[in-house]
């Protein structure tokens, strides 16, 4: 069985080769979410008791959603911003969450990482010392979990309070492809967790910008079918475009969501369904024109496209109408039957 046998690659690799791998340097994608915050300390957590291994954890953007920076915040994750030029003389390097060819993540070009630890699909193009790849779970902190379980690894609270929310936010609390093994990991963490801290991240406070970004994505919003998008246009975070993706898709009788947004130079696009025989992540490679620009799992996908600095407000609608135009016309609508409901 898979879960067997990562997690015995895992710890055969800290206990006899521990040495040979410190310092590592764990890397999350970019902007990273609680499923890559959690994945990426427990892997930390294991290498140092296990193996001795000095670590330090550090991601590329920033930590935008308020859920995401209250649980680094409470939960104290030694997890930092990267430095500029700081990956480029790493002595080691892991990646969790996330794979090299990938678009979301500060991997150097051409640098083979030491380990890789993720549960997105495998892309032809990755490589790595080690890589411990399983798509047929929910979250990449699962995968982690079992080998922490099978170690018999003490799991400090405030570690077990963050595998417990990352699993949850991942797989929306076992409910969005959450598989047996997800459930057993997140069941066997649970009763250490903090639930009061739990709660507090679930609830934050928002910013004022978080609610003019909502109130975007609900006034401008366009129904077809049973399909529900927005183009949100330039926002402070991309977590944005998944959190609004999910928050449409909640509307009554819609089966699909579709969500862009523009950040910096690129076009992000999130895409949502409640069918787990979708196939988004599928769906969006084909919207993106394959290569490493997007992808996902059954329910959920995520991407990007480069635009440039520069790019006239032209080229950022043609764009956003390509890419929905498309979505809309693969699942069968005439993308000119775009309603708006919320308008007034």
């Amino acid at each position: 069985m898979k879960e067997g046998f990562h997690a015995r690659r895992l710890i055969k690799l800290f206990t006899e080769k521990g040495k040979t791998l410190s310092p590592l340097t764990i890397l999350t994608h970019d902007h990273p979410d609680p499923d890559a915050l959690a994945s990426a300390w427990v892997l930390a957590h294991l290498a140092s008791t296990l193996g001795k291994i000095r670590c330090r954890i550090v991601y590329g953007g920033a930590i935008g959603r308020a859920e995401n920076r209250l649980m680094a915040e409470r939960l104290l994750v030694p997890a930092r911003p990267l430095r500029k030029g700081e990956l480029a003389g790493v002595a080691h390097l892991a990646l969790v969450d996330t794979q090299p060819p990938f678009k979301n993540n500060r991997c150097p070009p051409r640098r083979i990482p030491d380990l890789i630890v993720d549960h997105h699909r495998r892309h032809a193009d990755t490589q790595a010392d080690t890589a411990l790849i399983d798509e047929s779970v929910g979250a990449t902190t699962t995968v982690l979990v079992e080998a922490l379980r099978a170690s018999g690894v003490r799991v400090p609270h405030r570690l077990a309070t963050a595998i417990v929310y990352g699993i949850g936010s991942e797989t929306q609390n076992l409910g969005r492809e959450a598989t047996r093994r997800d459930m057993s990991a997140y069941q066997a963490l649970w009763p250490q967790a903090n639930m009061k801290t739990l709660w507090r991240i679930s609830y934050p406070q928002r910013s004022e910008s978080f609610f003019l970004t909502l109130a975007r994505g609900i006034r401008e919003a366009f129904v077809v079918g049973r399909a529900i998008g927005v183009h949100l246009g330039p926002v402070s975070t991309p977590d944005s475009v998944a959190q609004i993706a999910d928050f449409l898709l909640t509307l009554e009788k819609m089966q699909w969501s579709v969500v862009t947004a523009r950040y910096q130079s690129r076009l992000h696009v999130s895409l949502r369904s409640n069918d787990p025989g979708a196939g988004a992540g599928r769906l969006l490679k084909r919207l993106l024109g394959g290569g490493n620009r997007g992808g996902g799992h059954a329910m959920i996908a995520g991407g990007s496209i480069e635009l440039g600095p520069d790019a006239p407000e032209t080229a950022w609608h043609e764009a956003e109408d390509k890419l929905v135009s498309d979505f809309l016309t693969n699942l069968g609508y005439d993308p000119f039957e775009r309603r708006l409901p919320f308008r007034d």
